[in-house]
């Protein structure tokens, strides 16, 4: 991962303008930005945008022997990614420390915190268990990646559905989905990470932007903020902890952590409520027979970002006549030498230049005349 090296200025400015109690996006401390979830044509598939921050989760499964110290428990397992898509800072092909970061704290909140009901998993004790793996992909990293990835992951747990099993003896026979309906995921109950970036020791910012993590970070390791840093809060819709980590300098004030856990245990329930919602749309447009698939996140000025309207001339004054335009200029050309372009209508409302036709004629001059001339 490359360092993202930023200037005194940047830093006493973020710092002036937080402490005077605004944000450079014009959110208040406790704001959080968009939040918009949407699925993908398979179950499991979704992509979570949290304003500019944009993560993709993917849910599979497969039947595999359970652990020898679980035999009645199916696998979960979580594997977390960002590419260079996410960011310059990012190397292709090498894992980031972030990487790994994140994929610590998940598999914390989603197996540590026993949220997903494993035995239900199990098709065969000591044989054959269901196996989920979750794989995270970050397409844009834009700040407080971490509450981002927790909700693709939650929400992705949530939508999937398995195949349903029917054991005759010994076999084991798996139906497709249209033999028979899916399974859903039981989950006991939905946790959800949140992210908040503690400045100048006492300020408490929630969802910071990618500019306020980098100074957090950046003030903690030079020594320059003793009281900064990143504090993550995991939480259900019960508001049980089910994590709580903290990377940066020392926490001096003792009210600041639960003031934290007071703002993340409602934001949690928002969350979570906005999750199951959307789970339900989805179910309902699927029962419709309605096709979905990531068309929706994909707005017309993102899918237009490079085009752009046609460039409009308006002519001061001009005239079509056996479609050749006459123009007429109001300062005197006659000193000026003659254009060797005619502009020609080419169609409606639009104008286009050739070049002249050369109307001047070639006198050819026989060898009899030159001698008359002579």
């Amino acid at each position: 991962m490359r360092d993202i090296f930023l200037s005194t200025c940047e830093k006493s400015f973020l710092s002036k303008v937080v402490s005077e109690g605004y944000r450079l996006d014009g959110r208040n401390y406790n704001e959080t930005r968009n939040l918009n979830i949407a699925f993908g044509t398979d179950y499991g598939s979704c992509i979570v945008s949290l304003g500019e921050t944009k993560v993709l989760a993917q849910v599979s499964c497969e039947v595999v022997q359970p652990k020898q110290i679980r035999p009645h428990e199916g696998i979960l397992y979580v594997n977390a990614e960002i590419s260079s898509m996410a960011g310059p800072q990012f190397e292709a092909n090498r894992q980031a420390d972030l990487a790994v970061y994140l994929n610590r704290l998940l598999e914390k909140c989603y197996k540590d915190s026993k949220c997903i009901d494993l035995e239900s998993l199990c098709i065969t004790v000591e044989e054959k268990v269901w196996s989920l793996r979750v794989d995270i992909k970050v397409l844009n990293h834009e700040g407080n990646i971490i509450e981002c990835a927790s909700i693709a992951t939650l929400s992705a747990l949530a939508h999937f559905k398995r195949p349903d099993v029917t054991r005759s003896g010994d076999s084991v026979t798996i139906h497709t989905l249209a033999e028979k309906d899916p399974i859903p995921t039981v989950l006991f109950h939905y946790p959800v990470c949140v992210t908040f970036a503690i400045l100048e020791g006492h300020i408490l910012l929630s969802d910071p932007s990618f500019v306020e993590e980098s100074i957090c970070t950046r003030n903690t390791e030079e020594g320059t903020n003793t009281g900064g840093g990143l504090l993550v809060i995991g939480m259900n819709q019960y508001k049980e902890i089910c994590l709580l980590d903290h990377s940066g300098a020392t926490i001096e004030e003792n009210n600041l952590v639960h003031k934290a856990i007071t703002s993340a245990a409602e934001k949690c329930k928002e969350i979570v409520d906005l999750v199951k919602k959307s789970i339900a749309s989805d179910d309902t447009l699927r029962q419709k027979r309605v096709k979905t698939n990531f068309s929706d996140i994909i707005s017309e000025d993102n899918l237009l970002t490079l085009s752009k309207k046609d460039l409009t001339i308006k002519l001061k004054n001009y005239n079509m006549d056996d479609n050749i335009v006459k123009m007429e200029l109001e300062s005197d050309m006659s000193d000026t030498e003659p254009s060797k372009y005619d502009v020609v209508a080419s169609a409606p409302q639009t104008v286009e230049t050739q070049t002249k036709k050369d109307t001047s004629k070639w006198i050819e001059i026989s060898s009899d005349s030159e001698e008359d001339v002579k």
